[in-house]
């Protein structure tokens, strides 16, 4: 599943220069979220940008509840989905900074289940269908790259729709799955969709992470992601449960109805009593928090005279490690995407922007080049890149050149 930077077709404005950034620019795109949400296309948005070692520019608009009309406040609250996954990287890459674990290493090693795995000849056939010894290990590096043959269960196939059935068809049902194990033991009842390292196919892979750091630290996820990473960087709201008043300011997700109308999804994300604390998904987070998380990847690993990573850590975090499985222009590194070569890409950015997004249509981008961090807050699903294209844009336009 890989992320397509299409160019908007959008006349550019007089350019107004205050530091660095064109704010007709993105008082243009202000302009374009306030008309996605009179046009019932999104309920609310909150969006930032990050230039120079300050806060450029942000906005909040719209609203959280469509039903009570409740107002999208400044700094509210989201659920990640999926860019819970280069959190959940980072904590791997401390393991390997500290020399308890080695990219190369075997997976199975912390997760017998892997080891004899097979590959699926072909996916029309389903999960059940026949298939063939895998030829090689699974590595560490093969899980942070989305290259070990695990799936996500989120492309139009028969083995993944019935992978996501298996998996996900309860996804918010504190019922289903007691914790993390008893959902990844379920992805490990079906085989690899390809040999380890032959193919970049988006995956449940950061489950698996997960539960290495807890057996390897032997701390509990939650607890070892609080301890070594939301409390140096002073990521105070961001977890996997929210308390009684913060969960006042959870943005609820909204969908289409099948008469394409924007409304409350009747399926929300349990705030309180989660108990799988997943590398794939599960964290809330705030704008502000993730900025913190942001600011840190970009200062090489360091905010606030906290190191939480390794300079060399992070550059190598931020190379592309999948060579042209996604083609000539994007690649992914460990736990993002990277863009690699902007003479074959549409997206206005830098070479090294590195990227993620989730489910609910949140996003960011980090430019090393530029000196800049994007983020993008709203909850509806499915998703769609859209908002992806329009963010990146709208900020490479505001940049003085």
């Amino acid at each position: 599943m890989r992320i397509l930077y299409l160019l908007l077709v959008l006349g550019l404005q007089t350019v107004v220069a205050q530091d660095h950034l064109n704010l007709d620019q993105l008082a243009s795109f202000e302009t374009f979220l306030k008309e996605e949400i009179s046009n019932g296309q999104i309920a609310g948005v909150e969006a930032m940008v990050y230039h120079k070692n300050k806060i450029a520019w942000r906005t909040n608009l719209g609203y959280s509840d469509l039903n009570s009309r409740t107002p999208l406040n400044e700094n509210s609250l989201y659920f990640l989905q999926s860019m819970t996954k280069p959190i959940m990287s980072v904590a791997i890459m401390q393991l390997v900074e500290q020399g308890r674990l080695s990219l190369d290493e075997k997976a199975s090693t912390y997760l017998p289940g892997l080891k004899n795995l097979a590959v699926i000849d072909d996916l029309s056939t389903g999960v059940n269908g026949p298939t063939s010894k895998k030829e090689r290990s699974i590595t560490i590096q093969h899980l942070l790259t989305h290259t070990a043959g695990l799936s996500h269960g989120l492309e139009n196939n028969v083995f993944d729709k019935e992978l996501f059935k298996l998996m996900y068809n309860d996804l918010f049902d504190p019922a289903v799955y007691e914790k993390l194990e008893d959902r990844v033991a379920v992805l490990l009842q079906v085989p690899l969709i390809g040999q380890p390292g032959e193919q970049w196919y988006y995956s449940a892979a950061t489950d698996v992470l997960a539960l290495i750091v807890q057996e390897i630290s032997g701390q509990p996820i939650n607890t070892y992601l609080k301890e070594h990473i939301f409390t140096p960087l002073e990521m105070n709201e961001t977890g996997y449960n929210l308390t009684e008043e913060s969960a006042k300011r959870l943005m609820k997700v909204h969908l289409k109805n099948e008469d394409d109308e924007l409304v409350i999804s009747p399926v929300q994300v349990p705030t309180q009593a989660n108990t799988v604390y997943g590398g794939t998904h599960g964290l809330f987070s705030s704008i502000n928090d993730y900025l913190q998380f942001c600011k840190m990847i970009l200062n090489e690993g360091e905010l606030n005279g906290k190191q939480v990573l390794q300079p060399a850590t992070v550059a190598l975090m931020q190379e592309n490690h999948v060579g042209k499985l996604l083609g000539a222009s994007r690649g992914f590194g460990l736990g993002f995407g990277v863009l690699v070569d902007t003479e074959k890409d549409p997206s206005p950015a830098s070479n090294g922007q590195i990227y993620w997004g989730g489910f609910f249509k949140t996003h960011f981008f980090i430019d090393p080049a530029e000196d800049l961090i994007a983020i993008f807050m709203t909850q509806k699903m499915p998703n769609t890149n859209e908002y992806v294209i329009a963010l990146n844009r709208h900020v490479y336009g505001a940049l003085q050149k």
